[in-house]
């Protein structure tokens, strides 16, 4: 555990595991425990580096808005710090969108990258979840059930008809320490809503992987079909079960295709 004062923010970061450097970015509102059930699976063959974005977890939470150049820039910096580029990583929803602002404006500082569940800009129902989900977090209803509702648009039914499941699991992100605060979520939010990759995905010069589940709703197939079609060199891949937290849900087929496609060139 450290932290590094990078772009005008101080990070907080973990390095665990041997082998290549592998970053993992998490996605809005998220820390790095994120990662949890993922990182056991990947640090006997890699250097795993998880880290906050500003706004959440340990890290800083200075003043939004924030762009997702601001916050590829503070990943930039991460990986100069620790001089272990050029890195492997593997972006998760909004992380993907830091993936891909970090792939245009820095991109020798990964050699090979996924974007998990990504998206290349906001659409009109992406806005309109996004609006209810700050007016929960603006509100009193309890913690446990505003993760039970975004449990919703997450996972997929096979999980989603077991309310037993459900109840524990919004139990537990509530209970999960080093909560987001409303100010921190609303900032990374922001830079969220406006960023459009469309007219630099182009520019990308390093192989890349477009990962998505079949049954992902919130970020859909066409969406990663579009990533994958401005990338130069990309590769699209649909797993047949999972949706937006399919890394949860289906770790070992996620994390195998991940690993499938990070090795090709070792």
């Amino acid at each position: 555990m450290a932290t590094v004062s990078v772009n005008g923010v101080e990070l907080f970061y973990e390095v665990e595991g041997a082998g290549p450097p592998l970053l993992l970015i998490a996605g809005l509102g998220a820390n790095s425990s994120a990662w949890a059930t993922v990182k056991p699976l990947l640090t006997a063959r890699y250097t795993c580096i998880t880290f906050d974005n500003r706004g959440t977890g340990r890290s800083g939470a200075p003043t939004g808005p924030y762009t997702i150049d601001q916050m590829a820039d503070d990943t930039a910096g991460l990986i100069l710090h620790l001089n272990l580029g050029p890195v492997l990583a593997v972006g998760w929803s909004l992380g993907g969108s830091v993936l891909q602002a970090l792939l245009i404006r820095n991109g020798a500082l990964v050699r090979r990258a996924v974007i998990l569940s990504g998206f290349p800009s906001y659409t009109q129902m992406q806005h309109g979840w996004l609006d209810c989900l700050i007016t929960l977090r603006r509100s009193d209803v309890p913690a446990a059930a505003q993760a039970m509702f975004g449990l919703a648009w997450g996972f997929t039914a096979k999980m989603l008809s077991d309310h037993t499941v459900v109840a524990a699991a919004g139990a537990m992100t509530a209970a999960a320490p080093y909560p987001t605060s409303v100010a921190g979520f609303e900032a990374q939010a922001a830079g969220l809503r406006v960023y459009d990759s469309r007219p630099l995905l182009p520019t990308v010069m390093t192989p890349t992987l477009v990962l998505v589940g079949a049954e992902d709703v919130l970020t859909p197939i066409s969406q990663s079909v579009e990533m994958a079609s401005l990338i130069p060199g990309a590769r699209l891949q649909v797993l047949p079960r999972g949706s937006h937290g399919m890394v949860i849900e289906y770790t070992a087929e996620t994390v195998g295709a991940i690993v499938a496609f990070l090795v090709a060139d070792a």
